[in-house]
């Protein structure tokens, strides 16, 4: 196998020490909330920042605990469908 293939699969992207995907989602949320913040009602810009800070070290924490925390996100997003049951049965089953 090439080494490169390998080197994906046993060291998933990271933004600062966090898994990338949480990492960007965080940060995609929270910096409009900042500058929406201190345009709108002038707040001390010092408190998101510590907000942002708290929050990047529980996805560090998070992403040592599973460090394929964006791959699982990324695949419940994919198999999350509502799925027709091909026989009468009680609940669902994974089938087309």
């Amino acid at each position: 196998m090439r080494e490169d293939i390998l080197k994906a699969v046993a060291q998933p992207p990271q933004v600062l020490w966090a898994p990338m995907v949480p990492a960007i989602i965080n940060l995609g949320i929270q910096f409009p909330f900042m500058f929406m913040g201190i345009g709108i009602a002038d707040v001390n810009p010092l408190y998101f920042i510590i907000c942002i800070l708290m929050s990047h070290i529980a996805l560090v924490v998070a992403g040592i605990k599973e460090p394929h925390l964006s791959t699982m996100m990324q695949a419940y997003g994919q198999t999350y469908r509502q799925t027709s049951n091909l026989y009468n049965v009680v609940g669902s089953k994974f089938a087309p």
